[in-house]
C-alpha cells in the first residue's frame, strides 16, 4: 500500500481506516506535526479503535515527498508486524527491565530491529534508551528520534494504539531487517578535551578551566569573530562538541546556552569523556548526508521510498540548502521523515546513542 498524507482530521480518519482494512499493512507509523490536528481529546479515542499496531510522534516539520512541512500526519504502512510498548520516563532501572521483560519475553527474537520514539525535552529519555540497550543488545539494529517542537518543552508527542504520551517513549519491535546509514560531516577543529566537571546537561569545566572559556578561546580562533553570550547561539550552531569514541565515530552534541561561563547542552555528556569541537559547512554537511544514503543504500534501491531522520538543527543550519540535503538522499527515490530533536541509532557493532546535528537515512524492504 502506498504512504498516505493527510492535512485534516477527517482526513486523519480516512486514511486510517483505509490502513486498517488493506490486507498487506501490518503495521502502521504516524509521524504527525504539531500544528493542532494531534489533540488527545481527538487522538486518543481514533487510535483506541485500531487493531493494528502504532507507533509514531508529533515533530515540529515532517518530510512529504521530499520536502519538509509544518503541516499534516503522515501514515507508513508496514509490511511486517511489531510488537510495540509505552514506557513512561518515571520508571526506575528495575521497573524498565521488569517491563521489557513482561513485554518482550515471548516474542524476544535473536536478532531484529527496534523502533524508538521519545519525548525529547525530557532528561529520562537517556536512562530508557540504556535500558534497551541492556535488554536488548548488540544483536538488534535501534532506529529512532526525538520528538517535540521548537517550543522546546514537554507535551502529548508519543503514539500508540493507546494513546498519545507526554514523558514517554515507544518502541517497536520486529524481526525484520532495518538497514540506515548515520552521518553527520563535522569536522575536528581542536585537540582532544577532557569533560572534568557535569551538572546534567551542563558542562562546567573542561581540562579544569570554565567550560565557556576553553570552548571560546578555541571557536574565537577559527572563526576569528569575538565571541559571548550575546551572539552565543548564531556562532555555536557552526561548533558543536563532538564526544569521542573508541571505534574512532565521534557523537555530536549541540550546545544550546552559556551561563556563568557553564556550557549548556541538549543532551546528556559524560564527566571524564574527551571531546572535540567541531566544525562544518554548507558542503561537508551534505557530504554526510551522502555518506549516510551510500551506507545504507549501496546499490539503487528497488524500494519506492527511503526513511529519513535528520536533526531539526541541521535545518537551521543549511538553510535554503537543506533542499540539496533532502534531494541528495533522494536519489531515484521518495524521501519520508521526521525532523528531529536528538537522532537515536546504534552505528556498527556499538552502543545505542543519542546523536544531535546528525541524519539517519534508513530502508526496509516495502515489497511483499
Amino acid at each position: 500500500m502506498e504512504v498516505l498524507y493527510s492535512l485534516n482530521e477527517k482526513d486523519l480518519v480516512a486514511n486510517l481506516q483505509k490502513m486498517e482494512k488493506a490486507p498487506d499493512v501490518q503495521s502502521i507509523m504516524i509521524l504527525m506535526t504539531d500544528d493542532g490536528v494531534c489533540n488527545p481529546d481527538f487522538m486518543n479515542p481514533l487510535l483506541a479503535t485500531l487493531k493494528k499496531p502504532i507507533i509514531g510522534g508529533v515533530f515540529h516539520e515532517i518530510i512529504v515527498k521530499s520536502k519538509r512541512t509544518d503541516k499534516g500526519a503522515l501514515l507508513l504502512p508496514l509490511n511486517f508486524k511489531i510488537t510495540t510498548e509505552v514506557f513512561d520516563y518515571d520508571l526506575d532501572e528495575s521497573q524498565y527491565l521488569q517491563k521489557m521483560e513482561s513485554v518482550f519475553s515471548e516474542n524476544k527474537f535473536s536478532t531484529g530491529s527496534i523502533f524508538i520514539f521519545e519525548d525529547a525535552f525530557v532528561s529520562g529519555k537517556t536512562t530508557l534508551v540504556e535500558n534497551l540497550f541492556n535488554f536488548f543488545g548488540f544483536n538488534f539494529t535501534f532506529i529512532g528520534a526525538g520528538c517535540g517542537s521548537y517550543k522546546f518543552k514537554s507535551f502529548p508527542c508519543i503514539i500508540h494504539n493507546s494513546g498519545v504520551f507526554a514523558n514517554s517513549g515507544v518502541i517497536g519491535l520486529t524481526d525484520n531487517v532495518v538497514s540506515f546509514g548515520v552521518a553527520h560531516g563535522w569536522l575536528s577543529i581542536s585537540e582532544p578535551l577532557k569533560i572534568t566537571e557535569i551538572e546534567q546537561n551542563n558542562v562546567l569545566s573542561i581540562n579544569w578551566e570554565p567550560a565557556f572559556d576553553v570552548y571560546k578561546r578555541i571557536v574565537e580562533g577559527h572563526s576569528g569573530r569575538n565571541f559571548d553570550q550575546t551572539n552565543f547561539l548564531e556562532i555555536a550552531k557552526s561548533y558543536p562538541l563532538g564526544l569521542l569514541k573508541i571505534d574512532g565515530e565521534m557523537v555530536v552534541r549541540d550546545p544550546i546556552n552559556v551561563k556563568d561561563g557553564v556550557l549548556q547542552f541538549f543532551d546528556k555528556i559524560e564527566v571524564g569523556q574527551y571531546a572535540s569541537v567541531l566544525n562544518g559547512n554548507i558542503e561537508s554537511l551534505l557530504a554526510g548526508a551522502q555518506k549516510a544514503k551510500d551506507i545504507c543504500i549501496g546499490e539503487v534501491s528497488k524500494n519506492e521510498y527511503v526513511f529519513c531522520i535528520d536533526c531539526f538543527s541541521r535545518v537551521k543550519f543549511l538553510e535554503d540548502d537543506f533542499v540539496r540535503e533532502l534531494e541528495l538522499i533522494s536519489g531515484n527515490q521518495t524521501v519520508y521523515g521526521a525532523l528531529t530533536f536528538g537522532e537515536i541509532a546504534n552505528v556498527g557493532y556499538s552502543f545505542l546513542e543519542i546523536f544531535n546535528k546528525t541524519v539517519i537515512v534508513a530502508q526496509w524492504n516495502q515489497k511483499n
